[in-house]
């Protein structure tokens, strides 16, 4: 028996139109539709979040304003106490910082480094992120 290659054109053709037709019916019976990719966060990394988010608005206002409030004025006590003097904060730039040590009398003693202010500022966020994340238990 010979096979042409117009009958196994037309067999391929139907068997791949079958193949095509089984596809989008067990699609339409599944309810198979994409669905966009979705991210599950572990509630301790939401909490983490807030509280980094809770200690940068909190290290900007002291930096900005000065500590104010209770929280503020908790976190700036216990870096000057971890730094064993009187501190105060100035403004260079808008992003550095200059930490200058306070007599008993409010004068400025001596403006510190860019290294130690920029020291005092990471432990300013540290210190600002143990407060915020006992705070919040």
């Amino acid at each position: 028996m010979v096979i042409s290659t117009y009958q196994v054109n037309n067999v391929l053709r139907v068997y791949g139109d079958q193949l095509r037709h089984n596809r989008l019916s067990s699609r339409q019976k599944s309810g198979d539709t994409r669905s966009p990719d979705k991210i599950n966060i572990s509630s301790e990394a939401k909490r983490k979040a807030i509280v980094d988010k809770i200690a940068s608005d909190i290290v900007d206002k002291i930096t900005r304003d000065g500590p104010h409030e209770n929280v503020e004025k908790d976190v700036f006590k216990k870096l000057e106490d971890e730094y064993g003097a009187h501190l105060a904060i100035s403004r260079k730039t808008p992003t550095d910082l200059i930490f200058k040590v306070i007599d008993g009398n409010g004068e400025t003693i001596n403006a510190l480094s860019i290294e130690d202010s920029q020291f005092l500022r990471y432990k300013l966020q540290e210190i600002t992120k143990n407060v915020v994340d006992k705070n919040m238990m």
